[in-house]
């Protein structure tokens, strides 16, 4: 991959496609890492000017799906065509760059069409300037090469890179710093620039809004609602699936099957809701039956038992009139073992009851701790950190709860850090009560150097057995047991997240500091963490772009805004 954003390097490519026809396909995709089926015979379509979102469980494959359809993992078995006039676009969740590349460099690599067709003109501008005598066939390549750098907006490149650098809030970097030395949110979002700069003929984006404010969500939407291209967007974000996509593909549909919804969140919602309801009287009334048929069965063998339980003197009074009757009851017998096979060859499966995020309680909120005399957890007084915050205050007691929000780069995940004590800050206090024990969800989660299993690395790091390991994890809800000896270094992102939590809420903290606590997890996950979060018994600081998450907690938000911590005009 290159630049963040990158492009297909596999499947079949049909460039020559009708524009008007374009689409991207997936057939039968079956795709195995390690030793678990991640995709399992997967279809779909997008075709031009459709925009789909694609959502399910963490660990089920979305990331997979996008990466096959984009060339950068080959599946066992199936078959992908992209049936575009140009280069599909793809943003994976980390994004990777070249090695010791710029800003520049890759805002470059973004604009490089536009960058040959200006150096082709600009060589054309000097030849004409030097040669003498007949001009015509330069003129007519050089009209040539102006009338394609108008046609693809070459002459506003610079004030489009201007836009989208502010609106993704990178305009203040510095344009020759190393893409390396970016946050990680700043990578995600300069990859996402890079691609609606090159403008690819077919979208593939992986949770494309993670990293973005509000600002940027809008444009973001109001962009992808013009994109003319298939674009397939796997996003666990409710404002985007709503507002900018228009159908839903649900890769944890019945029985593993990959189902396809009209229409956006809201509408996936309640045709699931029915749907589910519908499987859940199927697997009812086939339940009855079975029942039913079972007991059949259990009676016509009672009946049978009838007549081969006879002494010698019933023998003799055996006659014609009893033969009937048995083979009544043998016809019974069999009538009732055919149904009974047509019903197990016809199961319908139980409707899978869905992990529960459920983690422990502390007894109280001073569980193992020195009850502070003010009940006072923490308390940042005067916090100064250069460019971002300036004499910000924040109290903690037993009872706060605050959600921060604020624009890109306004020092939330910098705020949240020196509160944890992962960063000093240049001026101000921050005092911790004695015993505390805070947990901190990063913005991030990696574990990709992880080698060992799921369960081996949560027990390492818990420091315990790996039976209690193995005991913890399965209470949270978060893990199933076919899950424990994947390697970690293997598990999507969002299982990286799910890792993350298990092990803060392990620890029974007092205190939790949430960076973006809705980012990469599935949304059926993502309602579970919030309630698990309004249980929770000690202070909570969330710092989220969630807009919905922002609504819900309106009267506990607060503003980071020059610096400091205010309320919401």
């Amino acid at each position: 991959m290159s630049d963040g954003a990158s492009y297909p390097t596999g499947g079949q490519d049909i460039l020559s496609a009708d524009h008007r026809s374009a689409h991207l396909v997936a057939e039968d995709l079956h795709c195995v890492l390690g030793d678990r089926v991640v995709l399992r015979d997967v279809s779909l379509t997008v075709s031009r000017g459709e925009r789909v979102g694609l959502i399910g469980e963490n660990g089920r494959g979305k990331s997979t799906l996008l990466r096959v359809l984009a060339g950068d993992l080959a599946p066992q078995r199936g078959q992908v065509v992209r049936a575009v006039s140009g280069r599909v676009g793809f943003l994976p969740q980390q994004p990777d760059f070249p090695a010791d590349s710029t800003i520049e460099d890759v805002l470059a690599r973004a604009t490089a069409e536009i960058g040959e067709l200006s150096a082709r003109m600009q060589a054309a501008e000097e030849r004409m300037s030097r040669e003498a005598g007949d001009l015509g066939a330069v003129l007519e390549e050089y009209g040539r090469l102006q009338e394609e750098f108008t046609r693809r907006g070459g002459w506003e490149t610079g004030a489009r890179i201007g836009e989208v650098l502010d609106v993704f809030g990178l305009a203040a970097l510095d344009r020759a710093r190393r893409v390396r030395t970016l946050s990680g949110g700043e990578r995600a979002r300069l990859a996402l620039a890079s691609l609606v700069l090159d403008e690819p003929a077919g979208l593939l984006l992986d949770e494309p809004t993670n990293h973005l404010d509000d600002r940027a969500v809008d444009w973001l939407v109001r962009w992808l609602t013009s994109y003319q291209g298939p674009c397939l967007i796997a996003s666990h974000d409710r404002v985007l699936l709503d507002a900018a996509v228009t159908a839903i593909v649900d890769l944890d549909g019945p029985s593993g099957s990959t189902v396809r919804y009209g229409g956006g969140y809201q509408d996936y919602l309640d045709e699931r809701a029915a749907a589910q309801e519908r499987w859940w009287q199927r697997y009812r009334e086939w339940s009855r039956e079975l029942a039913e048929a079972r007991r059949r069965l259990d009676r016509a063998h009672a009946g049978g038992r009838v007549f081969t339980g006879r002494g010698d003197n019933d023998k003799l009074s055996y006659n014609a009139m009893g033969s009937a009757a048995e083979a009544a009851v043998a016809r019974r017998t069999r009538a009732a073992q055919q149904h009974l096979r047509e019903l197990l060859d016809d199961a319908v499966p139980r409707p899978p009851e869905p992990l529960d995020f459920a983690p422990p309680q502390a007894a109280d909120v001073f569980d193992g701790m020195v009850q502070p005399a003010d009940g006072v957890l923490v308390r940042a007084c005067g916090l100064t950190v250069a460019q971002v915050l300036c004499d910000a205050d924040l109290t903690l007691a037993a009872g706060s709860r605050y959600v921060i929000s604020g624009p890109n780069g306004a020092g939330k995940s910098t705020l949240l850090s020196v509160l944890v004590g992962e960063r000093t800050p240049d001026a101000g206090v921050v005092e911790r009560a004695p015993g505390l024990r805070i947990g901190y969800l990063p913005q991030d989660s990696d574990f990709g150097a992880e080698r060992r299993g799921l369960l081996d690395a949560f027990a390492a790091r818990r420091a315990v057995h790996v039976e209690d390991a193995a005991a913890e994890l399965t209470r949270f809800g978060l893990f199933g047991p076919r899950d424990f000896a994947t390697p970690a270094n293997r598990l999507s992102v969002g299982q990286w997240r799910r890792l993350e939590l298990a092990l803060l809420f392990a620890r029974r903290p007092h205190l939790l500091l949430l960076d973006e606590p809705t980012n990469h997890l599935s949304l059926v996950l993502v309602e579970q963490l919030l309630a698990a979060v309004e249980r929770f018994t000690g202070p909570v600081v969330m710092v989220t772009h969630d807009r919905a998450l922002r609504e819900h907690h309106r009267d506990r938000l607060l503003e980071l805004s020059g610096g400091r911590l205010v309320r919401p005009a």
